[in-house]
């Protein structure tokens, strides 16, 4: 899953980044209005963590320009500030949570986890089923049976964001938008070898095979 965290402090930024990124999240940096505002623009992001105050303005003066745009990513607001009125204009310009600082980062992803279950698409329970195939979602864990596979932490994010999407068809380009960040080249086979590894993995050794390619269309997990 694509997040996007707003948050001028480069340090703070980085540190955030990388404790996130630890739960198999891809973690993109804005550090102001502005740089947030053409990201959100041109990619899609599952949730957007975003600092109240910036540089160029208050972070809740983005929130009705990205939903003027028809853009209904959930969006969690993270703020020095803890006064009632404070959090009752944050959720009143669109956002869907408010966390005051200092925090702990665990319940900082218990929440990203929970604003991205909230979309239609995402069931309610942690745990994903696709055939003889499991997805535990909070603890990150995949079985087949009851044999434990080991995955990376991308191949991981592939195979949630294919469960997630069980039976539907996922073409490349919105893989890439949901598991990797805009740095991945478009143009290299990145996504085609993560997928092949993740077929081994998964299906090797069953008759049943749940990851397959729809030749020119992308990729289903399906147990139908």
């Amino acid at each position: 899953m694509r997040i996007l965290l707003v948050e001028d402090d480069v340090v703070i930024a980085k540190n955030l980044k990388a404790l996130i990124s630890k739960s198999s999240f891809v973690v993109e940096i804005a550090s102001n209005l502005g740089e947030a505002d053409a990201k959100i623009e041109t990619n899609q992001y599952d949730c957007i963590v975003l600092d109240r105050r910036l540089p160029d303005g208050e972070g809740v003066e983005l929130i009705p320009k990205i939903r003027a745009k028809g853009i209904y990513s959930p969006i969690l607001v993270l703020t020095s500030r803890n006064q009632h009125q404070d959090i009752v204009e944050g959720l009143n310009s669109g956002a869907d949570d408010y966390l005051s600082k200092p925090f702990n980062i665990e319940e900082l992803i218990a929440r990203i986890r929970a604003l991205i279950r909230r979309g239609e698409r995402i069931p309610e329970s942690p745990v994903l089923s696709i055939g003889d195939l499991t997805l535990d979602t909070n603890l990150r864990l995949a079985k087949r049976g009851e044999i434990r596979i080991a995955l990376s932490p991308r191949e991981y994010s592939i195979l949630e964001y294919l469960c997630i999407n069980q039976c539907k068809v996922v073409n490349r380009m919105e893989l890439i938008e949901h598991v990797w960040d805009e740095s991945l080249d478009l143009f290299s086979n990145t996504v085609d070898v993560h997928i092949r590894y993740l077929r081994k993995k998964i299906d090797e050794g069953y008759h049943k095979k749940l990851i397959r390619t729809v030749r020119g269309k992308g990729y289903v997990v399906c147990g139908k």
